[in-house]
Formats: C-alpha cells, sequence, structure tokens
C-alpha cells in the first residue's frame, strides 16, 4: 500500500511538472507567433506578461528584461513592463535606464507609488533636486511617515534645513511616539542652532527609552546641550 501511494505521488509531481513545461512552450508559441491558429492582442499580451513576470520572480532578470521589452512591443505604454525594467536596470547598475523607465511610468499613470518609485532612483542617480520634487509629489497624493522621512533626508543633503524640520515634525504628528523621528528632529535642532527644542526633543525621548544611547550622548557631549542641565 505504501509502495503504490509513493508511485502515485512520484507520478503526480512528474505529470505536474510536464504540464508546466508544457504550458511555457505553448505560451512561448504563441507570444513568439508560431502558433498556427490566429492569437489576439489582449492574448498575446497576457501570454508575453505571464512568461516575464516567471522570469522576474525567479530573478532571471536578463530573460526578464528581453520578455518585458517584446510586451512593449505589444503595449508600448505597459505601466509594469516599465516598472520592472527599472528595477532590473537598477539591479545591473543602469541607474540612468532606470530613471527614465520611471519617468515613463510617472509621466503616464502619475501616482503616489509611481513617482516614489522614481524619487528613490534619481536619488540614487544623485539628483537630488529631482529627487525631492518627485517625493513632494508622492507625499502630495499619498502622505507617510516613512515618505515624510525620507524626503527629510534629501532635504538635508540639499540644504533646505527648515523644509527638513518642517517635514519632520510633520512626520512625528503622524507618529507621536517615534524614537527614530524623534532622533532625527532634536538632530536638525542642533544642526540649526536650536538647543532648547533639541534638548525637549532628547527629554521626550529618554522618557520613551531612558538607555537611549544617542540621547545620552548627545546630552553629555554637546556644550549648547550641558548648558540647560
Amino acid at each position: 500500500m505504501i509502495i503504490e501511494v509513493a508511485i502515485f505521488i512520484i507520478l503526480f509531481i512528474m505529470t505536474f511538472l510536464l504540464l508546466s513545461k508544457y504550458r511555457i512552450a505553448l505560451l512561448d508559441a504563441i507570444v513568439g507567433g508560431l502558433a498556427t491558429a490566429p492569437v489576439s492582442h489582449d492574448t498575446r499580451l497576457e501570454g508575453l506578461l505571464e512568461i516575464a513576470g516567471r522570469y522576474y520572480s525567479e530573478k532571471n532578470f536578463l530573460a526578464a528584461e528581453k520578455a518585458y521589452l517584446k510586451v512593449l512591443k505589444v503595449d508600448h505604454k505597459n505601466s509594469l513592463a516599465y516598472s520592472r525594467l527599472g528595477f532590473i536596470y537598477s539591479h545591473f547598475g543602469q541607474v540612468d535606464d532606470a530613471v527614465e523607465c520611471f519617468q515613463l511610468v510617472a509621466d503616464n499613470y502619475p501616482n503616489a507609488a509611481s513617482y516614489y518609485n522614481l524619487s528613490m532612483m534619481l536619488f540614487k542617480s544623485r539628483k537630488f533636486k529631482r529627487s525631492a520634487r518627485a517625493l513632494e509629489k508622492s507625499i502630495s497624493m499619498e502622505e507617510t511617515p516613512a515618505r515624510l522621512v525620507s524626503l527629510a533626508r534629501i532635504y538635508r543633503i540639499i540644504g533646505q534645513y527648515d523644509a527638513q524640520i518642517k517635514t519632520l515634525k510633520r512626520a512625528l504628528e503622524m507618529e507621536p511616539k517615534s524614537v527614530s523621528i524623534m532622533l532625527l528632529l532634536a538632530e536638525a535642532y542642533l544642526h540649526e542652532n536650536q538647543p532648547k527644542q533639541a534638548n525637549a526633543m532628547f527629554k521626550e525621548i529618554l522618557k520613551i527609552e531612558p538607555a537611549n544611547i544617542r540621547a545620552k550622548q548627545a546630552i553629555n557631549s554637546n556644550p549648547a546641550l550641558k548648558k540647560l542641565h
């Protein structure tokens, strides 16, 4: 009985694998124009997307790139294809190509996610002002503490310190118990020579986390903060 069950399981697995290979081969035939029966535009596109998605999920990025480029020949504004190509090019270090892909997505399908992806890729290419503008658009559509913190970091890089503080304060309003945001805001206050505000923020941090090392070190080592104690 046990042997029969084992044989059944093995046959089932082999059948499943054969059917999977047959399905991929059939899809390749359809999208490659090798099938003898006429294939509709939607069927061809669906087949291409399935093959591309399979390659992408398997991290076979070279094959996925070719497949998504085929998708764009059928549907030249396909947002999924451009997004996936953007991530693929980023993986290969082709940052400019990645930016171009995400820019096309944002232009054709403007939403919080598309502008966020564009912003992150612009940041990676060190185009910080453009990155900030894209992230501002993303936040205007969907405001989250994480995006606000990312924007604050960019503001610091480009020297917009007042905007950095304002953005961190907004993030803290959304997550009032976030120690990580408090630390960033306290350090921003110190950078802008606002020791009283920084000190108040460090005290709030120590109420939540009495052993917080960064807060303790700042209070004990910064001359401006020492004067307040």
